[in-house]
């Protein structure tokens, strides 16, 4: 599912009438009929209710025109606000206004702030009240004190429940970063595809619950233009990614994952990405680790075979243990490298040597990552002849680009595009909303994970399993893209099904671990 900006969005909308021969009053019609069914799904006893559909000037107000209708034909309880002068309104909008005029609606003009403080107290006697302000319009933050900065407020304050229009009035469709004044809904309905904020945004539990319904555009529209290029990770369409078990097949079919992982005091690094690799579909897994620490390691986990690696005094790798790696890893998948060994300048030096010299799939993680502090440009992929995969949290992320964590976090999917498309790897920068980008310039968003997860070892688990999921999958680029994908989704997956048992504060890596067969099970359902 595709992922657009405003303006996109206002493309698509255009082409769907131009090219198709859709009127746009259809299409509005549509979302009003959509905004009617989410009510009457997402509350009870509606007909109970009375509601309250406050709309502003442009199409969002339309849409709110048009709810409002549909509810007085089915003899809901219904009161609209028109937070404009009506001759404000214009084409559409103005169009389905005048036809709720007509049918004797219950409106009320509150054209300045004035006129709202005198009518604002009657929103306690609503029920529901319907957010059809701004819509996606907008492009700055809403001032407190304005007409809609003080509806919003309000809106709020209210103990009603709340339905946002396409999107939260005051959120901006295309921004990532919090903090702006905007309405708190239950639940939002978006038309045809999730805008940028409704995923990204800081500030996205505004959102609510989000519904996604097509009001008219085909779907080549948003599929076959290039400039399309983010994309929502749905378990609806990632579970066809989930590789098939034969009843014939052996050990051997899913794929041999190497961990390079571990330091003294950081053997529990490697442990869990072994593990999680293990638990996330690989036939066999060795974790390689400084010899000092490969009894601890083994002690953990009787069903991976370990290997000691030359180690300096500290336990740390040594320059040593690249040859011993270069051949433990003949014969391998996949190598996932880099949980908790450590920064020493020697152990950095054999991380960069081994993989510029790997010739199988590459996960780096952690310390790998931070081996390339200083010198990012070497990291470079090979796309079908040697996938690499990053998959840095913001702070390694901005490390490797020179830049501050709040940088990176403002400009974090173009930034992921550029990455990942100038060096030929993908990217999968871990977040509350995880990207991953591909070396083609699509880049998807998963937006399930939960703050519990914002703890140690975590990105360990992931590590582990991208691997995993990298060991079952053909090496052509759709292929790796895929099992990236499906590896992001079963990681935040079995975080959200751990965190109902343990709660977020509680939560730890081992629980996520403990939860992937269900969420690789959770799967089946949309097969």
């Amino acid at each position: 599912m595709k992922i657009l900006t405003a303006q996109q969005m206002g493309r698509v909308d255009r082409l769907t009438t131009e090219r198709f021969g859709i009127p746009s009053l259809i299409l509005m019609e549509n979302a009003g009929f959509h905004l009617y069914s989410t009510l009457k799904d997402s509350v009870e006893d509606l007909s109970d209710c009375v509601t309250a559909i406050l709309c502003g000037p442009g199409n969002n107000g339309g849409d709110g025109c048009v709810l409002a209708r549909q509810m007085l034909q089915r003899d809901l309880a219904v009161e609209v606000f028109l937070l404009a002068s009506p001759q404000r309104l214009k084409g559409d909008a103005q169009v389905n206004f005048s036809v709720l005029e007509q049918a004797g609606a219950p409106i009320r003009i509150v054209e300045d702030l004035n006129g709202w403080m005198a009518l604002r107290e009657r929103l306690d006697r609503f029920d529901i009240l319907v957010d059809a302000l701004l819509g996606t319009g907008i492009n700055r933050p809403l001032e407190p004190h304005s007409l809609f900065g003080a509806v919003v407020a309000d809106i709020n304050a209210s103990r009603a429940f709340v339905l946002a229009v396409d999107i939260p009035s005051g959120m901006r469709s295309d921004s990532l970063k919090g903090g702006d004044l905007c309405v708190q809904a239950d639940a939002t309905v978006t038309f045809t595809a999730p805008k940028i904020a409704h995923i990204l945004n800081e500030d996205r539990q505004a959102v609510g619950d989000l519904h996604i319904v097509p009001i008219g555009s085909p779907p080549s529209l948003l599929d076959d233009d290039p400039a399309h290029n983010l994309n929502l990770i749905t378990a609806e369409a990632t579970a066809a990614l989930k590789p098939q078990r034969r009843e014939s097949a052996h050990k051997g079919s899913f794929g041999h994952v190497a961990v390079i992982a571990g330091s003294r005091g950081k053997s529990g690094a490697a442990a869990l990405a072994a593990e999680a690799a293990l638990r996330s579909g690989a036939g066999l897994v060795s974790a390689l680790v400084p010899e000092e620490v490969q009894p601890v390691v083994a002690s953990m986990l009787a069903e991976i075979m370990t290997e000691g690696l030359p180690c300096k005094p500290e336990g740390v790798f040594s320059r040593q243990a690249l040859q011993a790696a270069r051949s433990s890893l003949r014969g391998k998948s996949v190598a996932a490298l880099g949980p908790g060994v450590g920064t020493d300048p020697e152990t950095c030096g054999f991380v960069q040597e081994l993989v510029a010299s790997a010739s199988i799939p590459l996960v780096l993680d952690a310390d790998a990552l931070n081996a390339y502090a200083d010198c990012a440009d070497q990291l470079r992929g090979g796309i079908e002849e040697r996938p690499l995969v990053l998959t840095p949290h913001p702070g390694e992320f901005a490390r490797l680009l020179g830049k501050t964590t709040a940088e990176v976090t403002a400009d974090r999917v173009s930034l992921a595009r550029s990455f990942a498309e100038s060096r030929k790897l993908w990217l999968v920068q871990k977040s509350f909303c995880t990207l991953v980008a591909a070396p083609d310039g699509q880049v998807f968003a998963c937006p399930l994970g939960n703050p519990g997860m914002a703890s140690a070892g975590m990105g360990d688990v992931l590590t582990g399993v991208l691997a995993a999921c990298l060991a079952a999958a053909d090496r052509p680029a759709e292929a790796v893209t895929s099992a990236i994908v499906l590896g992001v989704l079963v990681h935040s997956l079995a975080g959200d099904l751990a965190v109902k048992e343990t709660g977020a504060e509680a939560l730890t890596a081992g629980h996520v671990i403990q939860s992937l067969g269900k969420a690789f099970a959770s799967l089946d359902q949309y097969c």
